[in-house]
């Protein structure tokens, strides 16, 4: 306690922040410089690490007050450098470099934890800088749970034992992958002969031990931790024995979230290494051939990012065994994948994926249940590295590429994320599909690559994309009960269907009298078309997310033409042969048509009514697919189908409502009332389909003076561009039209029927 006081006064009470990570840095650098020069020039060797320790000097302070014995260990190690530098002793500058550095890092965290106690935030932030990540890739991305448990404890809402624990398993997390890799390169660099490096290794994997020790010792004992401390020590000779020691240890225990995230990350990522590989690689002639070395790199890294994530596994599985073969069979599985092993031997796309799959069996068969229950926040990792991949691709000009990656990355979106984002969150979906297509404040992806943009244009849009993907990872990462899911998918199935309710029952209001009812047939039949594609796109989506996901716009945007276009077709029959002319006359002649010859006439109308009824439902179903499936992910097929069918009961009672209140309906009203509806449904139709053209780029986009929430996109089409308004309201002057044209039409006929009796 009195030490943390010390450190409020000493820094917490200060009104700007230390710069510490700035001098620790450039003493780092110095001594990196110096190990360069050490075999060539030891005179300029030694001049660089008395720089190092005048950075060291800068911050020497801060350590002393709060560590003052990591702080005599870095004076210590320099002491070192300088005499290996004078000496040109290469492996000995290596271990005092690597010494310092350690004992640096270990004060440093000393400092964090120290204020972090103490509640001060600025002094906490100022010793976490100071920290060392673990090695990050494209698809293992920076922690940044320490920063947001200091954000938490400064707004009060978290307290300082809750923050510390937070920012702990954080850097003890970063160290521990960092531990590892120093023993991974050191067992390498021994096998290679190379003394230097398996000097500088050893020493680094005894000072990150040197910060997790009291882990260590609070889980195996006091004892076992003098022992491997020991052990460390006489690196790299004892190294089969540290190994041992470590195994199934873990200095930051992972949450059960925590381990169901990686779990979904070993099985996502691994799950795409034969998608990646097959389309880099080509069989001709009974030979595998890589022909896009792009794609099987893609392969490679979503390979590395199940390793790692696995590794984080590994110490938790319940059989030891079965985890140090899966971690062999990954290991063997990236050396038939690296460049050396693809010179020797190509594996057909096919037998990889039959060593994947098996892989995966393995793996679910490893990992416990409470593991398997996938989650969609963890597909972010993989969203974000295609659209890294994007950005790649882009700024090397291989546009198909980047087209390829970004497909992939909205098939992962639209399968897997969406559906608790538009529910929750419409205005967010709406601004992510803008930037990942075509939107415009900054221009989407699919609108950059098609204009071959420049590199500033897709960093503006990357940094915006990362932004919005942080809200939606807010949103996925929350905890969802089955209950939850259940309502959710409920709300989904009601809304959709509500929509092709309200279309049936303004397609078929009209025909419901005399010979007009054999109308409905072929929409109903239609519809349940529909119904039954519908079923048969869940079975395929469960099969193989994200198969249609991948066309999912465009698929949705053709459906939607073909709807509005009979629809359109449709109406003009409509009003010309129901609603203007004389009701009685217009059944007879519809009877006659019936009755009398007409058949190829009677046929087409039948086959237009049948495809409106089809595709009018099919849009709003599979729609309805494509947004189950997050939930699905989330909690299972089981709490999805339970919420499916309480939607479809809603959906069906309204349904009945609506038919036996159309029933009962005036002739006359009721034709005033479908008119209504028809013509709001077409201006809906009219309106998502334009903005989903827009989205896959078959429409530009202009843009109103002003914002509309996306509510009124979900529910009636309107989205703020000049185009959507435009022709809902030109779809809206057809329907009048369409009205004005059938009265003048009956007038004139009225007025020929006049002067023909007057005439006679």
């Amino acid at each position: 306690m009195k030490r943390a006081l010390l450190l409020a006064l000493a820094l917490g009470g200060a009104a700007h922040a230390a710069d510490l990570a700035t001098p620790a840095e450039a003493m780092r650098a110095r001594l990196a410089d110096a190990a360069l020069e050490v075999s060539f020039d030891p005179a300029g060797a030694a001049t660089l690490v008395h720089e190092a320790r005048g950075a060291w000097g800068t911050v020497r302070p801060h350590w002393q007050q709060v560590a003052p014995q990591t702080a005599a260990q870095v004076d210590r190690a320099l002491d070192r450098a300088a005499q290996a530098a004078a000496r040109g002793d290469e492996p000995g500058l290596a271990r005092a470099r690597a010494g310092a550095w350690t004992a640096l890092l270990a004060g440093a965290q000393i400092g964090l934890e120290t204020a972090v106690q103490a509640g001060q935030v600025q002094g906490a932030r100022d010793w976490l800088a100071a920290r060392e990540y673990r090695v990050a890739s494209s698809l293992t991305r920076l922690n940044a749970d320490a920063t947001a448990a200091l954000d938490s404890l400064e707004r009060g809402t978290l307290s300082a034992a809750a923050a510390l624990s937070a920012v702990r398993a954080d850097t003890l997390d970063g160290y521990q992958a960092r531990l590892n890799d120093a023993l991974r390169d050191l067992q390498t660099s021994r096998a290679q002969d190379f003394r230097t490096l398996a000097a500088e290794q050893a020493t680094l994997a005894a000072g990150y031990f040197a910060l997790l020790s009291s882990a260590y010792a609070e889980q195996r004992g006091a004892k076992a931790a003098t022992t491997l401390t020991a052990q460390f020590a006489a690196l790299p000779g004892s190294l089969p024995q540290v190994q041992a020691a470590l195994e199934g240890f873990r200095a930051a225990p992972l949450s059960e979230r925590e381990a169901g995230a990686r779990a979904a990350q070993v099985l996502r990522f691994l799950g795409l290494v034969p998608v990646e590989y097959a389309r880099g690689v080509q069989v001709s002639g009974g030979a595998a051939i890589v022909t896009q070395q792009v794609e099987v790199h893609e392969a490679r890294t979503f390979l590395s990012g199940a390793q790692v994530a696995l590794s984080d596994l590994v110490p938790l599985l319940p059989d030891a065994q079965a985890a140090r073969t899966l971690s062999r069979d990954l290991a063997a599985l990236g050396a038939a994948l690296s460049p050396d092993g693809l010179k020797d031997t190509v594996p057909a796309p096919a037998a990889l994926k039959v060593r994947v799959d098996t892989l995966l069996a393995d793996l679910r068969a490893a990992f416990p249940a409470a593991w398997q229950q996938a989650r969609p926040d963890a597909d972010l990792d993989v969203i974000r590295t295609q659209l890294d991949a994007v950005v790649t691709a882009a700024q090397a000009g291989d546009w198909t590429a980047a087209e390829t990656a970004r497909l992939d990355a909205y098939a992962l979106l639209e399968s897997g994320t969406e559906a608790r984002i538009a529910v929750f969150n419409p205005d967010l979906k709406a601004r992510l599909e803008g930037l990942i297509w075509n939107g415009t404040q900054p221009r989407g992806l699919a609108s950059l690559i098609h204009a071959r943009a420049g590199h500033e244009a897709f960093s503006a849009t990357r940094a915006a994309l990362q932004g919005t993907l942080r809200e939606v990872g807010q949103i996925l990462g929350t905890d969802v009960a089955p209950t939850a899911v259940a309502t959710n998918a409920g709300i989904i199935v009601f809304r959709e269907g509500l929509e092709a309710v309200l279309i049936l029952a303004a397609l078929m209001g009209s025909l419901r009298k005399g010979e007009l009812v054999r109308l409905r047939r072929p929409m109903w039949l239609g519809a349940a078309a529909a119904g039954v594609a519908t079923v048969a796109t869940w079975l395929v989506m469960q099969g193989a997310l994200g198969l249609l996901g991948r066309y999912g716009e465009k698929l949705e945007a053709v459906v939607s033409l073909i709807a509005i276009g009979v629809l359109l077709l449709i109406m003009n029959w409509f009003f010309h042969q129901v609603y203007w002319t004389d009701r009685m006359a217009a059944f007879q002649k519809t009877k006659h048509q019936l009755t009398h010859g007409g058949q190829a006439a009677l046929r087409a109308q039948w086959i237009g009514l049948a495809v409106l009824g089809f595709t009018s439902i099919y849009r709003e179903g599979f729609e309805t697919v494509l947004f189950l499936q997050s939930l699905v992910l989330q909690a299972g097929a089981g709490a999805v189908l339970l919420g499916t069918a309480a939607g479809l009961s809603a959906v069906l009672g309204v349904g009945a409502l609506v038919f036996a209140w159309q029933a009962k309906l005036p002739m006359k009203k009721l034709l005033v009332w479908t008119g209504v509806l028809i013509a709001a449904v077409l201006g809906v139709m009219v309106g998502n389909t334009v903005h989903t053209l827009q989205l896959v780029g078959w429409l530009p986009v202009h843009p109103l003076p002003l914002e509309l929430p996306a509510g009124l996109g979900l529910w009636l089409g309107l989205h703020a561009t000049w185009e959507g308004v435009l022709l809902q309201l030109g779809a809206l002057a057809a329907v009048i039209g369409s009205y004005f044209a059938a009265e003048g039409l009956k007038e004139r006929e009225l007025a020929q029927r006049r002067a023909q009796s007057a005439q006679a």
